[in-house]
């Protein structure tokens, strides 16, 4: 059984205002409280390389491949791992509840037992960075920083 860790978000803004920031990745690290360093490529299996800092956990440097990706909806980036260690998909997935007012949502997927319980270990540092970095993107959106 997978382990999910995420924050969810609303924001009162459309979400092709969430998205136009989410979408530019190169720029997290100007409003991102997580992010020392973000780089990619918005295209199907595009690089992603992000190292982001967690409290209490350090530096956490992701590389991966841009595996899935629908404009106003979603990332998902695919972080290759040996096939013994399980797998691990990260998600910015944004939502439109009305027209003035959407959802964010961003997260860890583990597979696998090694991946797992790397997901068990660390849900409660990820779950705070996660935060910061979802209330950091609703107070840039809403215009409140």
């Amino acid at each position: 059984m997978a382990v999910k860790v995420e924050y969810r978000i609303g924001i009162a803004a459309p979400v092709d205002e969430v998205y136009e920031i989410i979408a530019d990745i190169n720029n997290w690290p100007q409003w991102s409280p997580i992010h020392k360093h973000a780089e990619a490529t918005l295209k199907f299996g595009g690089p992603f390389h992000v190292i982001e800092h967690y409290e209490g956990l350090g530096d956490w440097e992701v590389k991966g491949f841009l595996s899935d990706w629908s404009p106003m909806s979603h990332l998902h980036i695919g972080v290759p791992k040996r096939f013994w260690e399980g797998s691990l998909t990260r998600y910015f997935e944004m939502e439109e509840l009305s027209k003035t007012g959407s959802s964010f949502a961003v997260g860890a997927l583990f597979g696998g037992y090694f991946s797992e319980r790397e997901g068990k270990l660390y849900r409660p540092h990820l779950r705070k960075g996660f935060e910061a970095m979802a209330t950091a993107l609703k107070n840039r959106v809403e215009g409140t920083t």
